[in-house]
């Protein structure tokens, strides 16, 4: 199963994309609103999404500024909320009289419809999905925004780097939530998948905390942002030092402890058939069924 976020993210590259092509004073005559319905929709769903919005500097001035010092939340009522505008678009979408559209923008509003519509079905399977695991879960996806993604090329990026790494503990916190929620309902994951997850997550914590990724990563990008004053970089990174000391490892071995208390629950079965019968007749849903990512 694909992860609903990377449904999600794909769906944003798509609308990107529908955004960048060429408009002609045709197709402005013939179908303005449909343009204007893919800008105000695209600003919609990026604007909830701030991982999103800073990797791409998508919006401006205060607003981009404000976005760039959040983490995008991993909760269930935030994903159930992305599908409902899911589902908004899909029915501001079929509003249009598709006899009007251009041909380019039939072909944008079907592919869009299909990402929409993707991302709306998943619903019934969001119970199986795993929060907390080594290829897609929150505690690899906070570390790769931050480290990989967030724009670090001037001294506010750097600020705004430090302020959104003090919301990597309460994103592992809700992934922790999530975590006991699903495994009091059965859905715990493969052994393998705990045992894999549990040392990559011990070995991120082990290092002292002026030698963790996100410490060190920022130390090397700053040291490239030559108007940046020495004692300001210095500023910063003892305050992203004390933020994974104080804040985030104390809260990342508790997830990894979380992990450790799953182990004697879980086997080396994975794989859809072990949900007997799927989400309507097990799991979560109803039944004793494991869950699946």
């Amino acid at each position: 199963m694909i992860h609903l976020t990377t449904r999600i993210s794909f769906a944003t590259a798509v609308f990107l994309l529908l955004l960048a092509r060429p408009i002609t004073a045709q197709d402005g005559a013939r179908s303005g609103n449909m343009d204007a319905f893919f800008r105000d929709f695209t600003a919609e769903w990026v604007r909830g999404d701030p991982d999103l919005a800073t990797s791409n500097r998508y919006f401006q001035g205060e607003e981009q500024d404000r976005l760039e010092r959040q983490l995008t939340p991993r909760t269930d009522a935030y994903l159930r909320a992305r599908i409902q505008l899911a589902r908004k678009g899909l029915t501001e979408l079929r509003k249009f009289d598709r006899s009007r559209l251009t041909e380019t923008q039939r072909i944008s509003a079907d592919v869009m419809a299909w990402q929409l519509q993707t991302v709306a079905d998943e619903e019934p399977f969001l119970d199986y999905t795993f929060p907390l695991e080594q290829m897609n879960g929150v505690n690899v996806r906070v570390v790769e925004t931050l480290t990989v993604r967030h724009p670090l090329l001037a001294v506010r990026d750097a600020e705004n780097y430090v302020a959104a790494l003090g919301q990597v503990g309460t994103r592992l916190e809700e992934a922790i939530t999530q975590s006991n929620r699903l495994a009091a309902k059965g859905v715990i994951p493969p052994k393998f998948i705990l045992q894999a997850t549990i040392q990559q997550m011990q070995n991120f914590s082990d290092p002292s905390p002026a030698r963790n990724p996100f410490v060190t990563v920022l130390e090397e990008k700053m040291a490239a942002i030559k108007t940046m004053p020495e004692g300001k970089r210095e500023e910063l990174r003892a305050q992203a030092e004390k933020v994974v000391a104080t804040q985030i490892y104390p809260v990342w071995k508790k997830a990894t402890a979380v992990l450790e208390s799953q182990l004697p629950r879980s086997t080396d079965d994975a794989g859809l058939w072990r949900l007997k019968g799927g989400p309507e007749a097990s799991g979560p849903h109803g039944g004793d069924g494991e869950g699946t990512h």
